[in-house]
């Protein structure tokens, strides 16, 4: 008995201090939008840092939201990587905060604010004390353990990658009234009004304030946007390569000069091209989290296509089509039936936005499709290894007993499934709407391209260490040079010299 109660006390004590430091945390951070309604005058360069640590709590909402939802529908899935985890609950949570948002938009504008501070002062209590043990024990780094165990040049790299992402913040947009805002982050006009009004309610605090109220929108198209898919672009390609190439990958592609120039002409293209790398990495996702209650997801993902383009409607049916067609091989009528049921939810929603949105696009032109590659490939020299990773493939699947390839490990399957979702996304953009298959998506499967002979070189060597390292280190400084890093520089820092009014 004794004993008993020792324990119990020292849980309620335990409780108590995570309770004091999660709701520190919390509230300290929900202050931010009374803070920075005061920084009017202040440099915009501290403006803009202060709406970074903003935009992070709302993050940091989306997660909690999603693995609440985890626990509360039971939903236990297997993962490839540790990242796979957060890119769906990042998502997952947003989802269901654009359905809530969108509610919450309905009410008189007293009460949207009212509703606004009541849902994360009722949120920061609800996740501030531990319901459950297991909780305690959790943090931040948790839901990154595959990164705990990093060497010193993949943290050097993990370093550049936030370091670029930093630099590479375009600059503002000069104008602030709200439905010039929509034109210069949406030109064609293909956002439907459901996601405007998710992004309002998300930053109300500043809508009566026209150049906080851009500033917010400005991060979030730019600094959301791009963690979002350098995040999703990691998970997918942990499916192919080894933690370390994925890395290089994803600081090949943010270090590319094209990802900035394109930035330059269209500020709002990370946010829009990031569903294209969605799109495949929740079809490979999916299958791999072997429960029908992922369903939900699948047909959430659908919903989304809705809300970024008027005519990606149907990208969704040819999601949840393709992932039948897969599925058949492995899975029972009854647990595709399950599936089925969980994703309806996202179909209805999806359905219901067809209908009030819909409309074809234009397709893509193949003359521009064709200059489109060129400009990816001529942007940095790292992308020429595309070339070789083409010859690798071609030759894993057509002389897998070759001798160089024997001992080759690499999901062909996957890749195979990779292959079948580009390809329907391609033949999309030429027919219905050429947005879906932007520049960036080009750009991430050059890169997947040019990492496949990587991973058989580090392959064959992998018991000489030195040597990895050492043609490591020199791709590294190869995506480096040619990274334009000072004319990045050179524009991060007119941000600090632009006066608010």
């Amino acid at each position: 008995m004794d004993k008993t109660l020792v324990k119990e006390s020292k849980i309620v004590v335990l409780k108590s201090k995570f309770f004091l430091i999660r709701a520190l945390t919390y509230f300290g951070f929900l202050l931010l939008p009374v803070w920075i309604q005061k920084s009017l005058y202040l440099n915009q360069g501290i403006q803009v840092f202060i709406m970074i640590l903003y935009a992070l709590f709302i993050c940091g909402q989306w997660f909690m939201l999603g693995k609440e939802i985890d626990h509360r529908l039971k939903i236990y899935f297997r993962v490839n990587s540790s990242i796979d985890r957060v890119v769906y609950r990042l998502y997952l949570g947003m989802f269901f905060f654009v359905l809530y948002f969108n509610m919450l938009a309905l009410l008189p504008s007293k009460w949207i604010y009212n509703f606004f501070w009541i849902t994360w002062v009722i949120l920061g209590l609800f996740y501030s004390w531990p319901t459950r043990g297991k909780i305690i024990e959790e943090s931040v780094s948790t839901n990154f353990s595959e990164f705990r165990y990093l060497d010193s040049f993949e943290k050097t790299l993990v370093g550049l990658v936030i370091a670029l992402l930093v630099f590479s913040l375009p600059e503002l947009p000069k104008l602030n009234n709200q439905e010039a805002l929509k034109l210069i982050f949406d030109p064609n006009d293909n956002i439907t009004s459901q996601f405007w009004t998710f992004l309002k309610v998300s930053y109300y605090p500043f809508y009566r304030y026209p150049h906080l109220f851009k500033v917010a929108w400005s991060i979030y198209f730019y600094f959301v946007g791009t963690s979002l898919f350098l995040l999703t672009f990691y998970a997918l390609l942990r499916y192919f390569v080894s933690r370390r190439l994925s890395l290089l990958g994803t600081f090949a592609f943010i270090s590319s000069w094209g990802f900035s120039k394109v930035l330059v002409g269209d500020p709002g293209a990370t946010l829009i091209q990031t569903y294209g790398i969605l799109w495949i990495w929740v079809l490979l996702w999916v299958l791999k989290s072997a429960t029908y209650r992922t369903g939900l997801f699948l047909g959430l993902v659908g919903y989304y296509a809705c809300l970024l383009n008027k005519s990606w409607s149907l990208l969704s049916v040819a999601l949840i089509a393709l992932f039948f067609v897969i599925s058949t091989k492995h899975n029972t009528r009854w647990f595709n039936r399950q599936i089925f049921r969980y994703a309806s939810f996202g179909l209805v929603l999806t359905f219901i936005s067809m209908f009030l949105n819909f409309r074809f696009g234009s397709g893509w032109p193949v003359d521009e499709l064709v200059e489109t590659f060129h400009a990816v490939f001529t942007r940095k020299a790292f992308y020429s290894l595309s070339f070789f990773g083409v010859a690798v493939l071609l030759l894993k699947a057509f002389l897998p007993s070759l001798k160089l390839l024997t001992n080759f490990k690499y999901d062909m399957e996957r890749f195979k499934q990779l292959a079948i979702g580009c390809l329907i996304l391609l033949i999309f953009s030429l027919t219905v709407d050429q947005s879906v298959f932007g520049y960036f998506q080009i750009q991430w499967m050059i890169v997947l391209l040019s990492l496949t002979p990587l991973e058989l070189l580090f392959q064959t060597i992998s018991k000489l260490r030195s040597s990895r390292n050492m043609i490591y280190l020199i791709y590294i400084l190869i995506c480096l040079l040619d990274s334009h890093f000072e004319g990045r520089v050179k524009i991060f820092l007119r941000i600090f010299k632009e006066i608010p009014f």
